[in-house]
């Protein structure tokens, strides 16, 4: 009696869980119901599903009602196989299955006195009528085609009510802000916990789908009072794929133009506003420009390690730029000193899929975010501190999500699911100490502003930072 007990507790804790968390991990299903040619409904009808994107099958049997539920499916394009003694076998085609969308597919089976096969082809739902959720998503085969920057959020701008805002914080989502969105990879929560923002970048081409929702959704994104975007790294499947890419760019004139002429305060006169063109003011008409170049490289693999049991798909995105500039601290009069500014990014993602036993499907991922910089270069208008040490500055920015699912389809109309996700960033290694005492810092326009004759200022040089 206690080990029944034990059991349904543990049983009723997993429901629980999977309340709580299911619209986190933004899994699809397909319901629906099947009837015979007089409208009777038919019991026991065997349901298959499968998609390049499932690993594995999804089966059920139609109740009394002849009802069916597939639950917990990974977005993609599915075919649905029902069949039945007695009856022609049925097979849908072609249904396209969206991040977090529920699906309903009526049918209606025909008996038949021999074994016989009807297809049906090109009939696939194209609305969520269980849900109000106001969105939509992009799929790899989508982004892919567009002209596109190296970020999934570089194509977001381009779906209805969303748009890039500098001044508003980055993404906004119809008028709202870009902090008061929440951000999700593979169904961790990646928001940056201090401004809003996201705390995660992935890859374009390590992203399998993005869906951004504006308005309708659950309870658990309560969070949010702007829109609510969703990241699905790649998996792997049963044919192995690939993918070796590089880039390189600088900023020589041949490649980047000339520079546009801004409106800026006059460094070296106090309250002198005027249009500058920076090509012009120091680098030669932009022939002379500091020496910059970009690097990167995308290696990625999917596949199988045991067909329709486990896949896989993991992939590496380095990336290194570097500038070499010339600067003084006399108003550009010289002397000149050499300074040099290194970036480093170390991408990577990892992801297994799993089908072991029928029923249970189970998926775990890695995303990784390593950034560090060496050195910094000061301003081009030689009006910084010489006495800074510009060549130790530099800190590492370690940034990575880890997540896991577990789904146990139990019966019909009993769904098992168990999921978790964690999300770390952080920043260390410093390249200048911290100093020991307060300190206060003076951002200034140009060398002769007010804070310079500051009583306060000039009588505490040693507690004074003028940026």
């Amino acid at each position: 009696m206690k080990k029944k007990t034990l059991v349904l507790m543990l049983a009723l804790v997993l429901i629980a869980g999977s309340t709580a968390f299911a619209q986190i991990m933004p899994e699809g299903k397909i319901t629906g119901k099947v009837v015979d040619d007089q409208g009777n409904p038919l019991p026991g009808v065997t349901v298959e599903a499968t998609s390049p994107k499932l690993v594995g099958k999804a089966a059920t049997v139609t109740d009394a009602t002849g009802t069916f539920r597939l639950m917990a499916l990974p977005s993609g394009t599915y075919q649905l196989i029902f069949s039945l003694p007695g009856f022609k076998t049925l097979i849908r085609k072609d249904i396209i299955l969206q991040l977090s969308q529920t699906l309903v597919v009526n049918v209606t089976m025909e008996p038949a006195a021999i074994e016989e096969q009807v297809t049906v082809v090109g009939q696939s739902p194209l609305i969520d009528v269980k849900s109000t959720v106001k969105g939509q998503v992009m799929t790899k085969e989508t982004f892919m085609s567009l002209p596109r920057g190296r970020s999934f959020d570089s194509l977001i701008g381009i779906m209805p009510g969303v748009q890039s805002e500098g001044i508003a914080g980055g993404l906004s989502v119809d008028g709202a802000t870009g902090t008061e969105n929440m951000w999700y990879v593979d169904g961790a929560d990646v928001t940056n916990v201090h401004i809003g923002t996201s705390g995660q970048n992935v890859v374009l081409e390590l992203v399998d789908e993005v869906k951004v929702t504006a308005s309708g959704y659950n309870a658990e994104f309560g969070g949010s009072m702007g829109g609510v975007v969703n990241v699905i790294s790649r998996s792997g499947g049963n044919t192995f794929h690939g993918d070796i890419m590089a880039y390189y760019n600088n900023n020589e004139m041949w490649m980047q133009g000339k520079a546009r002429d801004y409106l800026r305060e006059n460094p070296y006169t106090y309250d002198l506003y005027e249009y500058v063109n920076d090509d012009d003011l120091y680098y030669d008409g932009g022939h002379k420009r500091d020496n910059y170049y970009r690097l990167e490289g995308v290696f990625s693999l999917g596949g199988y390690i045991l067909k329709d049991k486990l896949w896989f798909f993991g992939s590496f995105n380095p990336i290194y730029y570097q500038t070499t500039a010339l600067r003084d601290f006399n108003q550009r009069t010289g002397p000149w000193y050499q300074f040099v500014n290194k970036n480093t990014y170390y991408n990577a993602s990892i992801k297994l899929t799993a089908a072991p036993v029928r029923g249970l499907r189970v998926s775990a991922s890695y995303v990784n975010n390593f950034y560090k910089y060496t050195g910094s270069i000061p301003s081009v208008n030689g009006t910084d501190n010489p006495a800074t040490e510009w060549y130790k500055y530099g800190y590492w920015y370690p940034n990575w999500t880890a997540a896991y699912t577990i789904d146990y389809t139990a019966s019909n109309n009993l769904l098992l699911s168990l999921r978790g996700g964690w999300h770390r960033q952080n920043q260390n290694h410093p390249g200048v100490k911290a100093p020991d005492h307060s300190m206060y810092a003076f951002s200034v326009g140009n060398i002769n502003a007010g804070y310079s004759t500051d009583p306060f200022y000039v009588a505490n040089p040693t507690l004074l930072h003028n940026t």
